[in-house]
């Protein structure tokens, strides 16, 4: 009886490069997402009294976008950068976009609340 051992080094059929516009077009996606849900919380903000309770809300709802901007990007992601091409590139970019997009949000924030509070 023989022992039958599979070729090493073939895992199936090679997957074509990532187009690089394609992975720049996730990347501004996923910034576009971060846009969307951090400039209404900027305007809110800057139109209200930091006393005010509309702040722990504008707060909250920035969180909270936030939160679902990385569920939809992970998983979002993750199918395209797995799946077919050309979208594969657009997977990439929109975990690299948000990824990035997550470095500048705590300096916005940070911003903010300086802004705020220097304000009293």
């Amino acid at each position: 009886m023989s022992v039958y051992y599979p070729p090493t080094g073939a895992s199936g059929p090679a997957k074509p490069p990532l187009k690089g516009s394609w992975v720049a077009g996730g990347i501004g996606l996923a910034l576009l997402g971060h846009l969307i849900t951090i400039v209404p919380c900027l305007v809110v903000l800057a139109q209200t009294d930091p006393s005010d309770d509309t702040v722990g809300t504008a707060v909250l709802v920035g969180l909270v976008g936030q939160f679902l901007l990385f569920v939809t990007c992970l998983v979002a992601g993750i199918i395209l950068l797995v799946g077919q091409r050309p979208f594969r590139g657009v997977g990439l970019g929109l975990l690299i976009g948000w990824a990035v997009g997550l470095l500048i949000v705590p300096v916005v924030g940070f911003g903010l609340c300086v802004q705020a509070f220097s304000s009293y």
